[in-house]
C-alpha cells in the first residue's frame, strides 16, 4: 500500500526561487492521480525521469514487476525534477529509485555535459537528504538518431555518471545506451519511434532485459524472488 490518504489537489506548488510554468503540470497531475489510486503490495521501485519513462506504458509487463511506480513526465529535466520532487516522490515510500535525467537538459535546455551532471548531482544529494540510504540507480542517457548531434555530450555525461558511481556512494550506474547501438556505434533505427528520439516497443524490450538483470533494482517477493507478475504500472 502507498499509505497515503491525502486530499488530491490539482494546483501544484511553485517553490520560491524557481521558475513558474505549467509546461509539465498536466503530466504531473495525471501521475499523482494514478499513484494515489495505487495500492502496492510492497515498497515499490520508483522510476523518476523524463518521457523515456513516461511513454513506457508497458513498463510493469516488460519488467515483470507489479510493485513499481512510473513517475516519468514529458520533457523532464533535472530542474523540473527538483521542482516536482515533493509532489511526485513524496507520494511513495520507495524500495529503490531509478533515475533518467540529462538527455533533455543537454538537447533542449542547451546545457553541456558538465553543467547537466552538476545539476544531476544536486538531485542525487536531495534524494540522499530525504530518503537516506535508499538504493539509487542512474540510467545512462540513450543515444538516438535525431539527437546524434549531441552524442559527444551524452557520452561525456555518461562517463561522469559512471565514474561517480564507481565507489557506490552515488548509487549504481546502469548502461541502457549500448544495447541500442549497432556495431558501428550508431543508434539502431528499428528501436525508435518515427521521431527518432523516443523508444518503441522493441527499444523498451532492450531496456527491460538490461534493467531486469540489475541486482536489487526491482523489489523481491517473499522468498527473495523478483515479482514476475504482468500488469501495467499505470
Amino acid at each position: 500500500m502507498n499509505g497515503h490518504s491525502e486530499t488530491f489537489q490539482t494546483t501544484l506548488p511553485s517553490p520560491e526561487g524557481e521558475w513558474t510554468t505549467s509546461r509539465y503540470d498536466d503530466d504531473v497531475v495525471a501521475i499523482r492521480g494514478q499513484v494515489l489510486r495505487r495500492r502496492f503490495a510492497a515498497r515499490p521501485a520508483v522510476f523518476f525521469g523524463s518521457s523515456s519513462f513516461r511513454y513506457w506504458h508497458r513498463m510493469a509487463e516488460d519488467l515483470g514487476c507489479l510493485d513499481l511506480a512510473n513517475l516519468g513526465f514529458g520533457g523532464g529535466t533535472v530542474e523540473s525534477g527538483l521542482r516536482y520532487f515533493d509532489s511526485l516522490l513524496g507520494l511513495v515510500d520507495p524500495a529503490s529509485i531509478v533515475l533518467y535525467f540529462g538527455e533533455n537538459d543537454i538537447a533542449n535546455d542547451g546545457l553541456d555535459a558538465d553543467s547537466a551532471f552538476a545539476g544531476a548531482q544536486r538531485l542525487t544529494r536531495r534524494i540522499r537528504d530525504v530518503f537516506g540510504a535508499v538504493p539509487i540507480y542512474h540510467l545512462s542517457i540513450k543515444h538516438s538518431p535525431a539527437r546524434w548531434i549531441y552524442a559527444d555530450e551524452f557520452t561525456a555525461f555518461n562517463a561522469m555518471r559512471a565514474e561517480s558511481c564507481a565507489d557506490g556512494s552515488d548509487g549504481v550506474f546502469v548502461d541502457v545506451s549500448s544495447c541500442l547501438l549497432g556495431r558501428h556505434g550508431r543508434p539502431i533505427g528499428r528501436f525508435y519511434e518515427a521521431d527518432g528520439i523516443h523508444l518503441n516497443a522493441a527499444g523498451y524490450a532492450q531496456w527491460a532485459e538490461v534493467i531486469a538483470g540489475v541486482p536489487g533494482l526491482l523489489p523481491a517477493r517473499a522468498g527473495g524472488r523478483p515479482d514476475r507478475g504482468a500488469d501495467d504500472a499505470g
